[in-house]
C-alpha cells in the first residue's frame, strides 16, 4: 500500500474519534460561579432530576478557592428539597487548609477540593430535586471562593 493511502486511512479512522464527545462520568454536575465574592445573601441553587430510584448516589461539592480566601475552613448552609417538597437542612463545616496554613486540594493559585456532602443515598421518589447552598461565614462578602460545583455520582451495583 502506498504511504499516502495508509495516511488517509489512519486519518479517516482517527478523525471521527476526535469529534466524539465523551460522556461525563458523573450522573449530574453543575458549576455556579460566585466570582471571588460570595455575598451572604446569595443562594446557589442546583436543580436535578432523578428518574431511577433503584440506585444509590454520592453527593459532592467541589469548592474552588484562591489565595485571597482568608480562612482555613468554610461553613455552608444547605437545604435539599426532594420531589415531594420535603426539605433536609444541614450546617456543614469543611476544612480548606491545614493548621500550618497550607491549602488542601489540588492546583496552584486556584485550589480544588472535593467535599463529601452525602454518601450512599437511597432516593425513594422520582422527580425534580433542588439543593440550595449559602455560605455560612461571618463575612457579608466572602472573598476567595471562585465557584461551587455539585457533583452527583450514581453508585454502580456490581
Amino acid at each position: 500500500m502506498e504511504r499516502k493511502t495508509i495516511l488517509k486511512l489512519v486519518l479517516w479512522t482517527i478523525a471521527p474519534l476526535i469529534f466524539i464527545q465523551c460522556d461525563s462520568p458523573h450522573f449530574y454536575q453543575e458549576q455556579i460561579s460566585v466570582q471571588n465574592n460570595w455575598d451572604k445573601d446569595s443562594v446557589l441553587n442546583f436543580q436535578f432530576e432523578i428518574k431511577d430510584t433503584a440506585g444509590r448516589y454520592n453527593f459532592f461539592l467541589l469548592s474552588r478557592n484562591n489565595n485571597e480566601y482568608p480562612y482555613s475552613n468554610l461553613y455552608l448552609f444547605t437545604k435539599l428539597t426532594d420531589a415531594n417538597g420535603t426539605t433536609y437542612e444541614d450546617t456543614l463545616q469543611y476544612y480548606l487548609a491545614y493548621r500550618n496554613g497550607e491549602w488542601i486540594g489540588t492546583g496552584n493559585s486556584l485550589k480544588e477540593l472535593y467535599l463529601l456532602y452525602r454518601e450512599n443515598v437511597t432516593i425513594t421518589d422520582t422527580g425534580l430535586y433542588n439543593l440550595s447552598v449559602r455560605q455560612g461565614m461571618r463575612e457579608k462578602e466572602l472573598k476567595g471562593i471562585e465557584d461551587l460545583t455539585l457533583i452527583i455520582d450514581k453508585i454502580s451495583s456490581e
